[in-house]
């Protein structure tokens, strides 16, 4: 005969579903907020932070509670999408000047060739950038 696994306890239950909710909605709000432009923008690297850290609690309680199944890997696999949003975000943070540089000449470019001016000088700028820094962590 097979045996059957114990029942989730349900009040272990509740509190790992609502840790779930706060953390995809934590996550949404990161996702939202970083389409905004530029000063709004860098909330979304505190959401998602807080999304980081509410998603392992989640995944702690998923896991004491006894819940199996899909919602472990997908909570996983949210929490690593968390981490590579967070890395990317504190880089386009890094990079605020030349971001907020970039996003002014933007909102100023009213043809398509403007635009293209607009994301060659970003390119370019980019490029310089990354090159002074590259030479100051090789010095």
């Amino acid at each position: 005969m097979g045996r059957t696994a114990p029942r989730p306890d349900p009040e272990a239950t509740r509190a790992a579903s609502r840790r779930v909710q706060h953390f995809s909605l934590l996550l949404l709000a990161g996702v939202v907020t970083s389409a905004l432009p530029l000063p709004w923008q860098a909330a979304s690297l505190g959401f998602v932070v807080a999304a980081l850290v509410v998603g392992i609690r989640a995944l702690s309680a998923v896991w004491r509670a006894g819940l199996r199944g899909l919602l472990v890997p997908m909570l996983a696999i949210g929490l690593a999408f968390t981490a590579l949003m967070s890395i990317a975000l504190a880089s386009l943070l890094a990079l605020w000047p030349v971001q907020l540089e970039r996003q002014q000449c933007l909102n100023g470019a009213l043809t398509i060739a403007a635009t293209e001016t607009c994301q060659i000088e970003y390119e370019t700028t980019l490029e310089d950038r990354l090159r002074e820094l590259g030479r100051t962590s090789s010095s």
